[in-house]
Parts: C-alpha cells; sequence; structure tokens
C-alpha cells in the first residue's frame, strides 16, 4: 500500500512541473515573438531605406517620425512630406542640388531623437533643420528624460522606470498598439477638430489631461535640440502636426519663439480647409495621405521661400 503522504509530494510535483511548463512555454513564446518583430523592423528598414546621400549643395534634414517618414501615404518614399518638398524646391532652385533627408524610425519620443541628433547633423550636414516631433512622448518612454522632471513623487518613480524598461520591448509596443487606437477612435477626431459651438469641456477633456511632467519633458528636449541646431549654425523651422495634440502645439511654438526660429503651423492650415478629414488616413485620422502631405510640404515651401532661406548663387554674388 502507498504511503499517502507520499502521493502527496507526488502530486505537489506533478503541479509544479505543469506550472513550470507553462510559464517556461509562455516566456519561449514571448521571445520568439520579440525576436520576431526585431527582426521585422530590421527588415522594413533595409528595405525602406532613408534617402543616400547624393552630395546635394543644399541639405535639409526633417526630423521626426511616423508623420516625418510618411505612414498613411498611398507610398511613403515617395509622397512623405519631405520627398514632395525636394521636388517643389527643385523645380524652384533648378540650378542648385537640393535634397532632404529624414530618419525612419517611427514611434520614436523626443528624447530617442534629442540623443541621435548631433551623429546626424554630422552625417547629414544640413544648413536647415525641419521638426516635427513630440506626440510619441507620453506613449513610448524608451530612453525617455522623463526621471528629469519627476518632482512630484505621488508620480512613482518606480512606475517610470518601470515603464521606460517596458518600452524597451517590441511586443510590448506592439500590444499598446492594439489597445490604443481601440480606445480613442471614436473620440480622436471631434478632440482634434472640436464642431463649431461644442465646449471642449463636452468633449471629455478629462481623458485626455496628461501629467505636466510630460509637458516639461518635451519643452526641455525640444529647446535642447534647438540648441545644438543654433550652435552649429543651423537654420530651423518648428513645425505643429496637421492634428492637435493636448498642449503640444503651444509648446511647440513657445520654443520656436523662445529661440526665435520659423514656425509653421500646420494645424492652423489644416484648420481653414473646408473637409479636414478628407486629407487624413482613414485608417487612424492622425496620420496625413497623400493630399495631406502635399499641402505639408506646401506649407513649408511656403516659409523658405517668404523667409529667402535658401540662397542661391546670384544672391551670394551681390553681397
Amino acid at each position: 500500500m502507498k504511503n499517502p503522504s507520499t502521493n502527496d509530494s507526488a502530486k505537489r510535483f506533478s503541479l509544479k512541473s505543469k506550472v513550470f511548463c507553462v510559464l517556461f512555454g509562455v516566456c519561449l513564446v514571448l521571445v520568439g515573438l520579440e525576436i520576431s518583430l526585431r527582426l521585422l523592423g530590421f527588415g522594413y528598414n533595409v528595405i525602406h531605406r532613408a534617402p543616400a546621400d547624393a552630395g546635394a549643395e543644399y541639405r535639409i534634414y526633417c526630423v521626426g517620425e511616423s508623420t516625418t517618414w510618411g505612414i498613411g501615404a498611398s507610398d511613403p518614399a515617395t509622397k512623405n512630406y519631405p520627398h514632395q518638398l525636394e521636388e517643389m524646391l527643385r523645380k524652384k532652385y533648378k540650378g542648385m542640388k537640393i535634397q532632404c533627408f529624414f530618419d525612419q524610425t517611427i514611434g520614436q519620443n523626443t528624447s530617442e531623437i534629442l540623443a541621435k541628433l548631433p551623429q546626424h547633423i554630422e552625417k547629414y550636414q544640413p544648413q536647415l533643420i525641419i521638426f516635427l516631433v513630440g506626440v510619441n512622448n507620453w506613449w513610448n518612454m524608451e530612453r525617455s528624460n522623463i526621471l528629469l522632471f519627476n518632482e512630484d513623487r505621488s508620480v512613482s518613480q518606480l512606475a517610470l522606470k518601470t515603464l521606460i524598461f517596458l518600452d524597451q520591448f517590441r511586443i510590448w509596443k506592439l500590444f499598446k498598439n492594439l489597445v490604443f487606437p481601440l480606445r480613442v477612435s471614436e473620440e480622436r477626431w471631434d478632440f482634434f477638430y472640436p464642431p463649431a459651438g461644442r465646449a471642449r469641456e463636452e468633449l471629455g477633456k478629462e481623458k485626455w489631461e496628461r501629467d505636466p511632467i510630460f509637458d516639461q519633458l518635451t519643452k526641455h528636449d525640444i529647446g535642447e535640440m534647438v540648441k545644438i541646431c543654433k550652435a552649429n549654425g543651423i537654420k530651423v523651422i518648428m513645425c505643429t502636426y496637421p492634428a492637435a495634440t493636448r498642449d503640444l502645439r503651444r509648446i511647440q511654438k513657445n520654443v520656436a519663439e523662445k529661440f526665435d526660429t520659423f514656425f509653421v503651423d500646420h494645424y492652423a492650415v489644416f484648420q481653414t480647409l473646408k473637409n479636414p478629414k478628407t486629407y487624413f488616413s482613414p485608417e487612424d485620422y492622425w496620420h496625413p495621405n497623400d493630399a495631406g502631405y502635399a499641402l505639408m510640404a506646401e506649407n513649408v515651401y511656403s516659409c523658405i521661400l517668404k523667409n529667402g532661406l535658401i540662397e542661391t548663387k546670384k544672391k551670394k554674388d551681390l553681397r
């Protein structure tokens, strides 16, 4: 006859083994998915390469993420705003070689962009830099400088560090990508383009409030970027997004005024359109479509011409 205690021990061991096998299997799946996502990202960047240096005489570096890269366009490589801007400028300045460069990284925050800016300036040697940044700061905290501004300890230091750690993983970002649009898709457009006569409070302002810590982070990072450009003698154009996000547009404008840079308010221009929604991708109504990117390129093009940012050889000779 078997000892009851032996049977109990065997059952406990069997249960532990099963739990271990399940946890090991889950971890193995997660690791495999993480590796697969990173390989897909690598493959995407190999296929969709950033513009190769063609030895242009006048060089523009467009700093941003998905809205600069061209997500939402029928062909991001040829329909994003940097490429369309380049074509406009080449037609205007036919005797001058002009090229617009951009980083193909999507979803990056301002801290990541700030860290890479010096090496990109060295790589592209631009005379003009166009900024369209900040929208990902609260969503992606990978390598974020946010801990510099955590004076209010009610915002847990541990929680922020945990979020920064989690945002290193592609699988976590994939999860957020799947969940985030479902949560805001129905409300997003009304928030960006409130119907006339309706108070903002009616549209659920409380749901959209972000802790001021994100405002401090954005203001710091963008300001530091502009300082780097100024120190290198590079002209700067600060842009807003076609669809505004909370206080980000105000921050972009304030930084432009503080550092006396040129300012292009895409949002204000899009607001004047009869039906602005038709200039955005129906996938999310955040990223522009081909027509939206063309309008962005025209806005920047007008700023460049109006302020004489590109000097022709004739103008240089007259000096």
